[in-house]
C-alpha cells in the first residue's frame, strides 16, 4: 500500500510540472547515492531546460516500484542484478556502469572498525540495511557469513530500509554501530557495483545518465558520503 501511494505521488509531481510546460525527468536512485545525485541534479538543471525529480530508496524497493508501473526515466541501482532483470525484460534503453560503492563499519566513536569488534558486549544494537531489498545489506550478510560472524552478531541487528537509513541511525545515536556507505579512501569490508539504466527513450534521460557517468562527476559522487 505504501509503495502504491509513493508511486501515485510521483505521478502527481510529474503532472504538475508538465502542466507548467517544463520537461520532467524522474530518476530512481539508490539511497547511498542520493545526496550526491541532488548536487548533480542541480548542476544538470542549470545546463538544460529540465526539472529532475529524484526518488530515493533501496534498490530492491525501487525495482519493485518500476515493476508496478512507476514512471521512472532513469534507475541508478546499487547492484547489477536489477538492471540485468530489466534489460532481460526489454525495458532498458541504455545502460552504464557508474562506479563502485564501499561498505564500512561505523560506531558512535569510530569509523572503520573490523566486524569482529562488534561482538563486544558494549555493542548492543547494529544497524544493517535489509538484505532482502538493499544490496549494501546483502553483501554485508555475505561477508559476515564468510567470516563466521553472521550468527554471532545477528541478534544485535536492527534492520534499516536502506544503507543511508542505517548510517543515520548510527549518527543519531539510535544504535551503537552500523554497516554503512563509506568513501573510497576509508576502510571497507565490501564493494558493490553501481549501474545506471535509462528506462525511457527521452533524449534528456540518456543525457543525464551519461552526464553522471562522466569520470569527473562520477568521482565527485562516489566521494560524497
Amino acid at each position: 500500500m505504501i509503495q502504491k501511494i509513493g508511486i501515485f505521488f510521483v505521478f502527481l509531481c510529474i503532472a504538475s510540472l508538465s502542466a507548467q510546460g517544463k520537461a520532467v525527468l524522474t530518476v530512481a536512485v539508490a539511497s547511498s547515492l542520493y545526496p550526491a545525485m541532488q548536487q548533480q541534479a542541480t548542476i544538470f538543471e542549470k545546463q538544460h531546460d529540465v526539472s529532475i525529480q529524484l526518488v530515493s530508496g533501496s534498490t530492491g524497493r525501487l525495482y519493485n516500484q518500476i515493476m508496478q508501473g512507476a514512471p521512472f526515466d532513469v534507475f541508478i541501482a546499487a547492484d547489477s542484478v536489477r538492471p540485468a532483470l530489466l534489460k532481460k525484460q526489454g525495458r532498458v534503453v541504455e545502460q552504464v556502469r557508474f562506479g563502485h560503492g564501499y561498505v564500512g563499519v561505523l560506531t558512535r566513536e569510530h569509523l572503520s572498525v573490523s566486524p569482529a569488534q562488534l561482538a563486544v558486549p558494549s555493542i548492543r544494537h547494529i544497524a544493517i540495511a535489509n538484505p532482502d531489498v538493499a544490496p549494501f545489506g546483502k553483501i554485508t550478510k555475505e561477508v559476515l557469513k564468510k567470516e563466521g560472524l553472521w550468527q554471532r552478531l545477528r541478534h544485535k541487528f536492527v534492520y534499516a530500509q536502506n544503507a543511508m537509513q542505517a548510517k543515520m541511525m548510527v549518527m543519531h545515536g539510535l544504535v551503537d554501530a552500523g554497516f554503512v556507505p563509506v568513501s573510497p579512501d576509508q576502510k571497507s569490508i565490501a564493494v558493490i557495483q553501481y549501474q545506471g539504466v535509462a528506462l525511457s527513450d527521452k533524449v534528456i534521460a540518456r543525457q543525464w545518465l551519461n552526464s553522471i557517468a562522466a569520470p569527473r562527476n562520477r568521482q565527485l559522487a562516489l566521494s560524497r558520503y
